[in-house]
């Protein structure tokens, strides 16, 4: 199954996400995209034509997300503007969509990066994913 992000063409469903989720993957200039439908959500559910004005906006967006982060991070030790990178966008139905900066050279922060969640154009919060514990994480998928 393919779905079609209007000026950016087919992206080709993958088949190695997990039960559930329906996933598909592409690069904007270099920048990766994700778009994820879990159940009971289907391909038709996503705003193909949302996702592809973020995308046409991306650079604005994305200087969003940095000085989101910024705000977010200033006061912490260690903290540069060029601190984080790597940013990979997700998108989801509905107009909820994040950007996570996958590397993070602040100390004090897991190799998970930090997410940046929007609705619409506009951000709604910042997660430094310090709480998440991969251990959890690891031993769930063995059960």
């Amino acid at each position: 199954m393919t779905i079609t992000i209007p000026g950016f063409g087919e992206l080709e469903l993958l088949d190695h996400a997990p039960e559930g989720v329906a996933c598909w993957n592409t690069s904007v200039d270099g920048t990766s995209v994700s778009v994820l439908a879990e159940e009971p959500a289907t391909a038709d559910d996503l705003d193909l034509p949302f996702i592809a004005s973020v995308l046409r906006d991306r650079d604005r967006l994305l200087a969003t997300a940095r000085d989101a982060v910024a705000d977010h991070l200033r006061d912490h030790p260690g903290y540069e503007p060029d601190a984080v990178d790597e940013p990979e966008f997700t998108f989801h139905p509905g107009r909820d969509w994040l950007v996570r900066f996958a590397e993070c050279r602040v100390p004090g922060f897991t190799e998970l990066g930090l997410v940046v969640v929007f609705d619409g154009v506009d951000v709604v919060g910042v997660d430094d994913l310090t709480d998440v514990d991969l251990a959890d994480e690891s031993d769930e998928s063995d059960h």
